[in-house]
């Protein structure tokens, strides 16, 4: 094992020792976490907020150990590498995505991952951005491949402007097909930005009318990234037989007579991560982030209980 020299043997973490509100979290010195041989050490500059975090506090996912770190990605650098780790140097800038990982969440200063789940960040890219990615660039990556999107097809990403939704409009419009977003009126501009043809309020009046013009002859698909009672006033607009796909946790489960329904995960796989990397290229992710610094982790909280996030929320970790 290699290290830094200067590594602490406490680090302040977000802790929850129990169910309950926002305020269930408290800012701790804890020990940092083991680093096993397959592992890696990265000194986090960046973590994700999500809504899964949030339920996890709440306890809805059941009983919580106390002692729990949230969090299930981040960016930083590489502070130690496990002894049967190769390819990664100390001080590399990475992120990473550990959903339930064994050694802690990501809502700390350092976290020890499964060196698989961990991939460099490509240089053009900010770290607050690659913070923020990790978890919902791969589910929808997962959710497009589920669906089976290719070049000419034309989409509908319905909650393209929360965080999962937002990375299935870049990367499906990168591939070649045509997206149609659904999104609040303040949000579709940034929509539009991610590469979306059209967009659609879900709640206008005007939403026929869209629809008809956007995909005269139907959808090829349709990604449900957002539970709404909206949803249904787009289904019959699906050609005959294309596939539904949504990520876990999404509730209601969309159903439709005569369709496919599929749920999925973001894989957290090496290959997941290279494919992600060869998709992000050279080219500049413009995912919105709005980032509260590691002391607010409440009023973060409190952000993502709120809904309607355009993008997605960031702890930064430190003074950066």
């Amino acid at each position: 094992m290699s290290t830094h020299a200067e590594l602490p043997k406490l680090m302040k973490a977000a802790v929850v020792d129990k169910p309950g509100p926002p305020s269930a979290i408290h800012l701790k010195d804890v020990p940092l976490p083991s680093l096993s041989p397959d592992h890696v050490m990265i000194a986090l500059e960046y973590a994700g907020v999500g809504v899964w975090d949030a339920e996890l506090r709440a306890g809805s996912f059941g009983a919580i150990k106390p002692g729990t770190i949230l969090g299930a990605d981040g960016s930083g650098t590489i502070a130690a590498v496990g002894a049967h780790v190769k390819g990664f140097s100390l001080g590399e800038r990475v992120y990473s995505y550990s959903f339930g990982n064994s050694t802690g969440g990501f809502h700390a200063e350092y976290v020890s991952v499964p060196a698989e789940r961990v991939m460099r960040v490509p240089a053009h890219l900010e770290m607050k951005v690659a913070g923020g990615m990790p978890c919902i660039a791969l589910t929808a990556q997962s959710g497009l491949e589920t669906l089976k999107v290719n070049r000419g097809q034309t989409i509908l990403v319905f909650g393209a402007s929360g965080g999962v939704g937002s990375l299935a409009v870049w990367l499906a419009s990168a591939q070649g097909a045509t997206v149609v977003g659904t999104a609040r009126p303040d949000a579709q501009e940034y929509v539009r930005s991610l590469g979306a043809a059209h967009t659609v309020d879900p709640n206008s009046s005007e939403r026929e009318g869209v629809l008809k013009r956007a995909a005269e002859g139907g959808f090829d698909a349709i990604l449900v990234t957002a539970s709404s009672g909206t949803l249904a006033h787009f289904l019959p607009h699906l050609k005959a037989k294309a596939p539904i796909a949504y990520p876990n946790g999404v509730e209601p489960k969309p159903r439709f007579h005569g369709h496919t329904v599929s749920a999925f995960d973001g894989a957290m796989s090496h290959k997941a991560f290279e494919e992600l990397n060869a998709a992000i290229g050279s080219r500049n992710l413009p995912l919105r982030t709005q980032v509260f610094t590691f002391d607010d982790v409440v009023k973060a909280h409190h952000r993502v209980e709120e809904g309607h996030i355009v993008g997605k929320i960031v702890l930064q970790m430190g003074s950066l």
